[in-house]
């Protein structure tokens, strides 16, 4: 029997996180009018609403705000991975992003993010803690 796969329903905006995962980068969308750095992708500017959002690295570190343990889901794939972490990190460079949380990691404490291709093949973030 076949395992199940997590949920892949994301937008065409959300490609980008695939790629930049397959190719080991840390990249999320970056406004080429005002700079602004995106999260969720979309595709306008967040800020200016602007329709030039290239791909580009980005820093990868932030501070966990919040932290959850899902205990629970009706998904099949997290049925058989619960619990499961996720919490809510303030990037560096300017967005809030839910990631799964790896290391333990608590509301406060600091991280380094990766983009990381789940069993289905596609992208998302998986926060770490900081080594610095």
């Amino acid at each position: 029997m076949n395992k199940p796969l997590p949920p892949s329903a994301r937008s065409s905006a959300a490609a980008g996180l695939t790629q930049a995962a397959a190719q080991k980068q840390f990249a999320l969308q970056v406004c080429s009018e005002c700079q602004t750095v995106q999260y969720p992708p979309r595709d306008v500017c967040g800020h200016c609403l602007h329709d030039q959002l290239p791909w580009e690295p980005v820093k990868n570190t932030g501070t966990v705000l919040a932290s959850c343990t899902l205990h629970h889901s009706n998904e099949p794939y997290f049925q058989d991975q619960l619990p499961w972490r996720i919490g809510t990190v303030q990037l560096d460079c300017g967005p809030v992003v839910i990631a799964h949380l790896q290391d333990a990691l608590q509301t406060g404490d600091r991280t380094s993010l990766r983009l990381e291709l789940d069993a289905g093949q596609t992208g998302v973030l998986v926060a770490y803690a900081s080594h610095s």
